[in-house]
């Protein structure tokens, strides 16, 4: 999987009824960009954004009986208390250097989109 280690959390994007997370990153010299599309999400957490968002690390956490997937899952259920017994599923958590803190429950995850800036 690409690193997007200090690249820019530029825009967050939900479609409900896809149930799908969608962010567009951008790498720190501008001429490059992503779209990330979390398919089939059912619970995420997006918190601290705020104007400049640095991504540190992406990771998907797939070993389900981990501490880290323990501790991610146990924060998606906190800020999502409704229902239990939810599928189990991939998480992605993304820190970050400054700015926003992402954490999703998904299916899949896939790079919709990665381009050369024209002016790069």
């Amino acid at each position: 999987m690409q690193s997007f280690h200090d690249w820019f959390i530029v825009g967050v994007a939900v479609n409900m009824n896809a149930h799908e997370l969608t962010l567009q990153l951008r790498d720190d010299y501008g001429k490059r960009s992503a779209i990330l599309s979390f398919e089939g999400a059912t619970r995420f957490i997006v918190d601290g954004f705020v104007a400049q968002n640095i991504v540190y690390d992406l990771t998907v956490l797939e070993d389900f009986n981990s501490t880290e997937y323990k501790a991610a899952r146990t924060e998606l259920e906190t800020a999502h208390p409704w229902g239990s017994n939810w599928p189990t599923k991939n998480i992605a958590t993304i820190s970050a250097s400054l700015g926003a803190e992402v954490t999703v429950e998904f299916d899949r995850m896939r790079i919709v989109e990665a381009t050369e800036s024209p002016n790069g």
